[in-house]
């Protein structure tokens, strides 16, 4: 009798843990997007550290106005140089940030690498050309509801984050023709400090089922990204110095 009172008493402490851990968890909302937080040449800069802690080179994330290839729109651009150079350009629209076209290159001892894709609503028509100079192309079907993986921290800084916020979104990544919905939920207030100085942040979490990006990102407007961890690289970035658009 006592072994399946304890049973019975174990079981309920395990539900109660249950509903206690769902309870926790926050809902997610729809997504919606607000106005551009920066400004027309906006550049944030980092230092990349790997996975061994060892600093492995620089990143930059400049943000720019549309321009004729994409009028009313943003144009993205990110360059890393870390073990290899990588320059990765997202035209997006000026609302909702819904990217129009991209353009990934990544350059190393073996070769350039290159990926073009040209984004129509919930078609995507992609040219890979492999670093031995081969040209192949191929057209996905996606929702009409993406938003390219490159654009996903940056773009974050414009979402209603708050404590127990979360909300998903459908993540597209051209190098692999890749679609998947990813939770964005916001896990904590704190302070951090980087080498641009510190900053009272939302640690917010960027999940697949089988990885999470954690970002670090401004509570005070224009809510810069201070702070990631890459869910692929595993590398650090951290802001060293932050320049405002005109």
């Amino acid at each position: 009798m006592r072994k399946l009172r304890n049973r019975w008493a174990g079981a309920v402490v395990f539900i109660l843990a249950l509903l206690v851990a769902a309870c926790g968890r926050a809902e997610p909302q729809p997504l919606i997007f607000g106005g551009p937080v920066w400004r027309s040449g906006e550049n944030s800069h980092y230092q990349v550290t790997d996975r061994t802690g060892k600093l492995a080179g620089t990143a930059m994330v400049t943000l720019i106005a549309g321009n004729e290839e994409n009028p009313g729109g943003w144009t993205l651009r990110r360059e890393i140089t870390a073990g290899q150079f990588e320059v990765a350009t997202v035209l997006m629209t000026g609302k909702g940030y819904v990217p129009v076209k991209s353009y990934l290159t990544r350059v190393d001892d073996s070769g350039t690498q290159k990926v073009e894709a040209v984004i129509n609503r919930a078609q995507v028509d992609i040219a890979l050309t492999t670093r031995q100079g081969v040209t192949t192309n191929q057209r996905v079907s996606v929702p009409s509801d993406i938003r390219d993986e490159t654009t996903l921290l940056m773009l974050a800084r414009t979402l209603p984050l708050a404590e127990k916020y979360a909300t998903r979104i459908n993540s597209f990544l051209p190098v692999v023709g890749l679609v998947e919905l990813m939770t964005v939920a916001v896990r904590q207030r704190e302070r951090v400090t980087v080498p641009a100085g510190e900053y009272e942040t939302w640690l917010v979490e960027f999940s697949t089922p089988d990885r999470t990006t954690k970002a670090w990102i401004g509570v005070d407007a224009p809510h810069p990204l201070v702070k990631f961890i890459d869910a692929r690289s595993k590398g650090l970035f951290e802001l060293t110095q932050f320049v405002l658009g005109e």
